[in-house]
């Protein structure tokens, strides 16, 4: 029970603290301090140290020695490496479930492009990436390998970050639904190949855009 408890507590830590770095109230480059973390959500130590763990496993955070953890800091390596691993993931994870996809799914995926726009336009930043993360999410989460999914999850929270900083000076609303509708019309003809290319595709042109923003 216990261990359960702790487990919970450090699930709300994580979403906490990328929820502080999507907001901007943490930064690149910035410390965090597990004794302040532990005293503002009135928590133990221990579950902080393990979400801790868990965003740098993630990417999201780094440690150094005598210096402690801090957010990490966003280079052009860094972005065009984690969006074309991602683009590889997911573009196969969506591949192994293409033939499990149905109208049904199709409709789903359609609300949530139409959730994108609408949150675009009115400038709800975190909303519009939750929209966009549960797009991307139904699509890979309906692979069979649960190992791909769980690697793709993690890419997927790093590369929100760098998104949200930068998504409105890239893209407009309208940008962003004929994009992401290319993938369920691609999904519709079950071309894996064209598929996991439109998908490579997707990642990469972003990454490319937010690259010559740095």
């Amino acid at each position: 029970m216990e261990v359960l408890e702790k487990n919970t507590y450090k699930d709300l830590v994580v979403k906490q603290i990328y929820h502080m770095i999507l907001n901007g109230e943490m930064n690149s480059g910035d410390r965090v301090i597990e004794s302040s973390l532990s005293k503002n959500f009135g928590i133990s130590r221990a579950p902080v140290r393990e979400a801790l763990r868990e965003l740098i496993t993630e990417g999201i955070l780094k440690y150094k020695p005598q210096v402690g953890y801090y957010v990490t800091e966003i280079t052009k390596e860094q972005i065009l490496d984690t969006y074309e691993t991602r683009g590889l993931l997911e573009g196969y994870a969506i591949r192994t479930a293409l033939d499990l996809f149905n109208e049904s799914d199709i409709d789903n995926l359609r609300r949530y492009i139409d959730d994108m726009e609408f949150f675009a336009f009115e400038g709800e930043h975190l909303k519009f990436i939750e929209a966009g993360g549960k797009f991307h999410e139904y699509m890979f989460c309906k692979s069979p390998n649960f190992e791909l999914v769980e690697f793709t999850k993690k890419l997927s929270h790093k590369s929100h970050i760098f998104f949200n900083k930068y998504w409105m000076k890239i893209y407009s609303p309208e940008n962003i639904r004929k994009r992401h509708e290319c993938i369920i019309d691609t999904i519709s003809k079950k071309d894996g190949g064209m598929l996991e290319s439109v998908i490579r595709d997707h990642y990469m042109t972003t990454a490319a855009k937010i690259s010559e923003l740095i």
